[in-house]
């Protein structure tokens, strides 16, 4: 039995072992794609790591920092307040997995995923290997259902490692503020006022109920440990939504009715008008993002039914 068991493990070393290498060779080379907006996802880890609770935690894909305000927030609900999305194509399991590793007692977190993210799964793992880069904090929220995509994808993402070696990484962090929300002033640069080639369709078949039952999941765990998650639907351009009022009606419906967990900015509220975006169909001007921000203050109220959280430290 002892020999057979030492045989298996040899086995596992070999078959192992040449992963191994090989990741390191990747993470080896100089990470000139650390530049990039899911690169930002490395200090959204340090901001959770960082600030002091208990916290309100935004977190969606890329419309999330582009619609969230968080001082106005800290400042409304006197409690700190920082956003944690970066690009919904890090997919919803990794946003899930990172609140799960990094939230503390007494935390709020609200959840805003993207229409994408509602439809079915988003994840690009090549911008998983660019978020990550060499950061361990961000290795740490990596779920173990994403290894064979990372795998798989890891050749892809060798070649863009490379293409970019004799470019420098650049900073998409120059438009975020130090609460991880965009801060950079942005007015529309839409000229139909919304992206119509990145149609929406909310048609309620379109809906993609394992995500629903993941956040229903994640959601459990966290009330254990007395942290509150809130849902919010993503700012969404009306212009770019392709379903009829009542299939969108009936999308918005199913979904809070799959839903376990408040719902503090329903999808009616969520679609805002094409002068408010930026330069995509999520993505929101400064002024888009005040009133988004609002209504999501207005939210968190109600569903805490208190006016403020309890102070900073």
């Amino acid at each position: 039995m002892a020999r057979y068991i030492k045989k298996m493990l040899a086995l596992a070393v070999a078959v192992a072992l040449p992963f191994a290498i090989w990741i390191g060779v990747l993470l080896a080379i100089p990470d000139h794609r650390g530049g990039s907006i899911a690169a930002t996802i490395r200090y959204k880890t340090d901001l959770l790591q960082s600030t002091e609770g208990p916290r309100v935690i935004f977190a969606g894909g890329s419309s999330s920092p582009y619609g969230t305000v968080c001082a106005e927030v800290a400042q409304q609900l006197d409690c700190n307040a920082i956003c944690v999305g970066a690009t919904a194509y890090l997919g919803l399991p990794f946003y899930l997995r990172m609140l799960e590793v990094y939230a503390e007692e007494g935390d709020v977190i609200v959840l805003a995923p993207e229409y994408s993210l509602l439809t079915g799964e988003s994840t690009d793992y090549s911008l998983v290997w660019e978020g990550a880069g060499q950061d361990p904090d961000v290795w740490r929220c990596l779920p173990v259902s994403y290894l064979p995509g990372m795998f798989s994808s890891s050749v892809s993402y060798l070649k863009l490692k490379l293409e970019a070696l004799p470019y420098g990484a650049g900073d998409y962090n120059e438009a975020f503020g130090p609460l991880g929300d965009v801060t950079l002033y942005r007015e529309s640069m839409l000229e139909n006022g919304y992206v119509s080639g990145d149609p929406i369709d909310f048609s309620p078949e379109r809906l993609y109920a394992e995500n629903l039952e993941r956040i229903n999941r994640f959601a459990e765990k966290m009330e254990r440990r007395k942290i509150t998650v809130l849902f919010a639907f993503a700012p969404a351009d009306r212009l770019a939504v392709v379903s009829d009022e009542e299939e969108t009606a009936d999308f918005a419906q199913r979904a809070e009715e799959l839903l376990e967990i408040p719902v503090i900015l329903p999808l009616s509220k969520a679609m805002m008008e094409g002068a408010y975006f930026y330069n995509s169909n999520n993505h929101l001007t400064t002024e888009g993002a005040q009133i988004n921000t609002q209504n999501l203050i207005d939210g968190i109220r109600t569903a805490l039914r208190v006016q403020t959280l309890p102070e900073r430290k």
